[in-house]
């Protein structure tokens, strides 16, 4: 685990996310992973780029195989409008690469799937993605916390099941493509853990 700081942020690399970054090299090949990671590292920095120009910077991120988290200070929250956009900007950020991309260089076609392919994925309503983030901090501005999160959870597991069947789907088509398998049934166990641990405790 790597640990430093940078003007105050705390900023922690796990090991399992090395350990993923060598699964995608062993499996897709070092220069689609190269291209998948700066994909990753736009979305990231987008996110970190509309908190501070919120003037809300995060005071520790956190890298590991499971995505990166970010803590703000203590007693500084953040409104569900600038909530809403954080939550948003990495998508979008994806997306218009994929567009730029797209119109000026068309040879680069790995990282514009790649960055493509993370800007809708992380569009979807389907905690904790980004639009799932975005979905619950929206309907928090107008519900109570308790009622925006159980709805944000059962918008996200509606959506999960079609999003695992095709996942199922491609996995009997292709004979190895079990990644969007993977990441439903991850995001299930993600839902379902984070319901029942405050029960835990």
């Amino acid at each position: 685990m790597l640990e430093f700081s940078i003007k105050g942020c705390r900023l922690t690399i796990r090991f399992s996310f090395f350990a993923l970054l060598a699964f995608c090299c062993l499996f897709a090949g070092a220069s689609s992973s190269a291209f998948l990671l700066l994909a990753v590292l736009l979305h990231e920095t987008a996110h970190l780029l509309v908190m501070c120009l919120f003037h809300d910077p995060p005071q520790s991120v956190s890298l590991s195989a499971l995505g990166c988290h970010m803590i703000l200070f203590e007693g500084k929250p953040m409104s569900y409008g600038k909530n809403v956009l954080v939550s948003l900007a990495g998508p979008f950020v994806n997306l218009l690469s994929f567009g730029v991309i797209a119109l000026f260089d068309r040879q680069n076609h790995i990282f514009a799937l790649a960055s493509l392919a993370l800007g809708i994925f992380h569009c979807l309503p389907i905690e904790p993605l980004d639009g799932g983030l975005a979905l619950r901090a929206f309907l928090s501005s107008f519900l109570e916390t308790e009622k925006a999160e159980k709805m944000t959870f059962f918008i996200s597991l509606v959506l999960l099941f079609p999003l695992a069947l095709l996942g199922f789907l491609i996995l009997l088509r292709t004979r190895y493509n079990f990644s969007l398998l993977l990441m439903s049934l991850y995001l299930m166990f993600y839902l379902v853990l984070k319901r029942e641990l405050p029960r835990l405790r």
